[in-house]
Formats: C-alpha cells, structure tokens, sequence
C-alpha cells in the first residue's frame, strides 16, 4: 500500500491546527512533533498525534489524551461546537509509554 498523501491542504483546511503544529515545532522540535505524525497519522498508532478542527480530523485519538475527552463532550452536546485541538504525546514518554 502506497503511504504517501499530500497533505499541502491542511494549512488552509485547518489553520488553527497549524497554527498549533507550528508552535509544537517551536516548542518541541520538528523531529518530535515529525515523529508524532509519523505514527500518529501516517501508521495510525494511536497515543501519538490527534488533531481536530471543524469537521475535520487526522491522527488516531485515544481515551486518555488530554483535552480528547472534552473535544468529545463538546461536538456530541446539543448544539456541539467544533473546537479546534491539537494533542501529541508527551515527549518525556518517548517510544515505552
């Protein structure tokens, strides 16, 4: 199966998500946050990279991701928002947790 995607629409998209990932590269390295989206979007390893905006979301969410429970809460309530969100695993974790 070919895994390459051209993901050049995100920014325009989801521009808070992008916002959010530039400031992660900033935060935390491009090699972390590359590594996050490697198994987290590209391998659909959950625990590593959920992103949402609108209707739109890439990664593999999981139960005990901070904010996922409450990004839920949010689009499911009558009425539901569509908060934007970006979530990536803790960095101190690494490749054991």
């Amino acid at each position: 199966m070919d895994r390459k995607q051209d993901w050049k629409w995100l920014p325009a998209q989801m521009p808070t998500v992008a916002r959010l990932l530039a400031e992660k590269r900033e935060q935390l390295g491009p090699e972390w946050v590359n590594t996050c989206w490697r198994h987290g979007v590209v391998d659909g390893e959950p625990g590593w990279f959920f992103a949402a905006e609108g209707a739109l979301a890439v990664g593999t969410p999981w139960a005990d991701a901070p904010g996922v429970q409450l990004w839920l809460g949010l689009k499911l309530a009558p009425g539901g928002r569509n908060p934007s969100m970006l979530v990536l695993r803790d960095k101190e974790a690494r490749y054991g947790a």
